[in-house]
Formats: structure tokens, C-alpha cells, sequence
């Protein structure tokens, strides 16, 4: 068996248990697994947001888009009164149910107004075509003081967000640089990265739908919270 690159002794907030965080790699971001729940560091600073912001989360009505099937968003599902998880299938009905997920095209969503208290994702918006729309459709849906939380590589060597490809109406690809595809729950061809994002993010989203942005960042050893794109944002829909 591989020597551990890292072990800790600590508290995960994704499933609430002492646990201990361990990785065989030293990219953390993606192999530095919680030994209770199998989360990983993104998943966790996700969880330690939602504690502190809204600790009242199970009693909320929460819409999350491409849940994985462990940590925080198992715990959700488990958890939480009113949760609606969905997926996207292309060329299915939207609003229906697919493989056990509400289809549901975060660019023209179906929910009506003010459906959900909070909204939550993890690792999508680099993913879509056009994020005004989906800000926008998440305003839309959430009530008054509700808020979208959500993790997105954030790189810290950019100040502006690049665009690193288009979807065209015709179902083609514009690649606007070398093409970077991460994994989809639902499909083995993998999701396209469309953008690099930078620092200007929480400007974007003030102006593309007027939400109130907190950004949160982790270096938190006993949390499990190293390595890199930690980052944590809490858009919240103006009362």
C-alpha cells in the first residue's frame, strides 16, 4: 500500500464526524479524502460555509444542481426537509424526473419565483455557457434573503475571468483555448471547462444579477481544508 503524503487528525463538517484526512497525493484538491464519508476539500469548506451562514439548513428548501453521492450532498439529501436535487439531460423534458434527478437547464430553469431558500453547487459554474443566465434564473428562484452557495476554481493569478469556450446554437464548440474537460456524474465524455474565472468574480455576479457576494478561503488543517481552490462564495439575494 502507498505511504500516505498526508494524514490528519481532525473534524469534518461534511458528514459532522471526527475523521481523519488523508490524500496519496499531494494535489489535496481532489485526493485528500475524509475517512468517514469520502468528501474531499472543496466539499468540506462548502459544508463549513453553510454551518455558519445558515445553521438552520435543514428547515430551509434547498435546490442543489449535480450533487455528488457523498459528503455534503448525500448529507443533504439525508437531511434537509425540502431538497430537490438535479441533473441535466440534454433532449429530455425539462422539470421532469430522469434517473431519479429533476432535469433541469440551469440557464432557463422551471421553478417558479422564490421557490427555494437556499441554492447550492459544487464545481459548475466553470462548466456553463452563459453564467449571467444562471445567476439571473438563481435570483430568480430564491426568496428574499435567500442566498446561492457555491464552490468554483477561483485562479489567483488572474484579476480578469477568461472564457475558454463557447457552446454555439447549433450544438457546436468555439474553443477559445486548449480544450479541458473535468468530470460529469452523468456522462463519460466528461463536462467542458468554459471559463477560467479570476478575482472580478464577485463583481460579475453583482452586476450580471445584483447578489451581495462573501468570499471565503481556507488554509484549516483540523477542518481538512488545504490545498488549492478552496474557495467558498455566498451570493446572497438581496432582502
Amino acid at each position: 500500500m502507498t505511504a500516505a503524503v498526508y494524514a490528519h487528525q481532525g473534524f469534518c463538517n461534511a458528514c459532522g464526524s471526527p475523521a481523519e484526512f488523508r490524500s496519496q497525493s499531494p494535489w489535496f484538491r481532489d485526493n485528500l479524502f475524509c475517512s468517514v464519508c469520502g468528501s474531499i476539500p472543496r466539499e468540506r469548506a462548502l459544508a463549513t460555509v453553510l454551518e455558519r451562514a445558515r445553521p438552520d439548513w435543514r428547515d430551509r428548501r434547498i435546490h442543489e444542481s449535480s450533487p455528488a453521492d457523498r459528503g455534503i450532498s448525500a448529507r443533504l439529501a439525508r437531511e434537509c426537509r425540502s431538497y430537490v436535487a438535479s441533473q441535466f439531460f440534454p433532449g429530455e423534458p425539462l422539470g421532469a424526473t430522469v434517473r431519479g434527478f429533476r432535469n433541469e437547464n440551469l440557464e432557463a430553469q422551471t421553478f417558479e419565483d422564490g421557490r427555494f431558500d437556499l441554492v447550492v453547487t459544487l464545481d459548475v459554474m466553470e462548466h456553463v455557457n452563459e453564467p449571467e443566465k444562471v445567476f439571473r434564473e438563481v435570483f430568480r428562484t430564491l426568496v428574499p434573503g435567500g442566498a446561492y452557495l457555491f464552490s468554483v476554481p477561483t485562479y489567483k493569478e488572474r484579476v480578469t475571468s477568461e472564457r475558454r469556450a463557447r457552446y454555439r446554437p447549433d450544438g457546436g464548440i468555439d474553443h477559445l483555448a486548449e480544450p479541458e474537460y473535468h468530470g460529469n456524474p452523468v456522462s463519460d465524455a466528461g463536462s467542458l471547462v468554459t471559463f477560467h474565472y479570476g478575482y472580478d468574480l464577485p463583481e460579475l455576479i453583482h452586476a450580471w444579477a445584483g447578489f451581495d457576494v462573501e468570499l471565503f478561503r481556507f488554509h484549516h488543517h483540523h477542518l481538512g481544508l488545504i490545498g488549492e481552490f478552496t474557495e467558498i462564495y455566498l451570493a446572497t439575494r438581496p432582502a
